[in-house]
């Protein structure tokens, strides 16, 4: 089977959908499929065409953003599609000209939705309200494109696509799947009081809400939090140092260079506990790492993250700064709740998705 991949971002990028598609494209080219990736070639110095490994060949743009992916990346996408027996692309940009290339050369087109908003894009915060209106009516619109199969990655987001009015037929439900390999071996030297966020540098992330709720703390007994973020730029990093520096936190709150996953895995393998306070989540990879690491997680339980999040966790709620800060306080305590943990297992989600190309085809 030869199939097309249309990805607003790709490896090298970092990311819960880069690595969901990353191991899903090894994977399958591990099976013996052919695979093309057409992305964008933000931030990269190297040619626009490049063979990752045997199996899979990527075609880059030269896009300033991921919005102008939607709009010049159809001509290649269209080359592509011929060449293919399927289309594969994810919201959100890279969406629209998948469905347009599919259209006219005839070919299916899944596309994996990684979270459903709707009406939860006006409770985001540093948006305007007419961004926070364009992001809502594109979502919407997205929906209505014929795609052949709408893939939810929990059981949450499917839940929310049925609601969005995506019928039954259409839509499947494939939890994202991890090689534990990966993390079995990894082993801590020491163990450090710090807890830590890491990820993509993004508003829906609530990292202002961690920062404000640690400076609530009265005694942090020597624990420190170290925020790792994929991107160290932009007007919202801004807005973190200046909450930071207005809280007096500059001895506890520390920003850390991104790093590669193999020293981001022992680092946090080091640490005493992540903290994932997302506005929302529609499978949350970082809370699945963590547990595969065996190290527990303070979330809002927002999403998917009651979903996903197993072992050694505490949930808070309401999402405020208060319940935050109250959760922060009994982790520090040791104050955890205990459930069986779970497995998302990278075999398990690419059995499905071949079984899902298969049926289609």
């Amino acid at each position: 089977m030869k199939i097309l991949f249309v990805l607003e971002n790709f490896y090298p990028k970092i990311g819960g959908v880069e690595t969901l598609f990353y191991n899903l494209t090894n994977e399958l080219a591990d099976r013996g499929h052919r695979i093309v990736v057409v992305t964008s070639g933000l931030e990269l110095d190297n040619v626009k065409s490049e063979q990752l490994r045997e199996g899979i060949t990527i075609k880059r743009l030269r896009s300033s953003n991921r919005y102008f992916f939607t709009f010049l990346s159809l001509l290649k996408i269209m080359k592509y599609a011929l060449q293919c027996d399927i289309i594969h692309t994810t919201s959100y940009n890279a969406g629209f000209p998948s469905s347009i290339a599919g259209f006219f050369t005839r070919k299916p087109v899944v596309i994996t939705f990684h979270e459903y908003w709707g009406r939860m894009w006006y409770e985001l915060p540093y948006m305007s309200k007419f961004a926070k209106w364009l992001h809502y009516i594109f979502e919407a619109f997205l929906l209505k494109l014929p795609f052949t199969k709408f893939v939810a990655v929990s059981k949450y987001t499917y839940k929310r696509l049925r609601q969005a009015g995506i019928k039954d037929t259409k839509a499947a439900m494939i939890h994202n799947g991890l090689n534990y390999k990966e993390f079995d071996t990894v082993k801590p030297e020491h163990k450090y009081k710090r807890f830590v966020f890491y990820g993509r540098l993004g508003i829906s992330k609530g990292i202002d809400l961690l920062i404000k709720s640690v400076s609530n703390i009265k005694d942090l007994e020597g624990f420190e939090f170290n925020l790792i973020l994929s991107e160290r730029k932009g007007e919202y990093l801004k807005e973190l140092y200046r909450i930071r520096d207005r809280r007096k936190l500059n001895s506890s709150v520390k920003f850390v260079d991104t790093m590669p996953f193999e020293d981001l895995k022992k680092f946090i393998k080091e640490s005493y506990a992540v903290v994932i306070p997302s506005y929302s989540e529609g499978f949350c990879f970082v809370a699945a790492e963590t547990m595969a690491l065996g190290i527990p997680v303070v979330s809002s339980g927002r999403g998917a993250l009651c979903e996903v999040v197993s072992g050694q966790h505490i949930h808070f709620s309401p999402f405020s700064e208060e319940a935050c800060t109250e959760a922060l306080v009994k982790a520090i305590k040791g104050e955890w709740s205990q459930t069986t943990p779970k497995k998302f297992l990278l075999s398990d989600s690419v059995d499905r998705y071949e079984e899902l190309y298969q049926s289609i085809l």
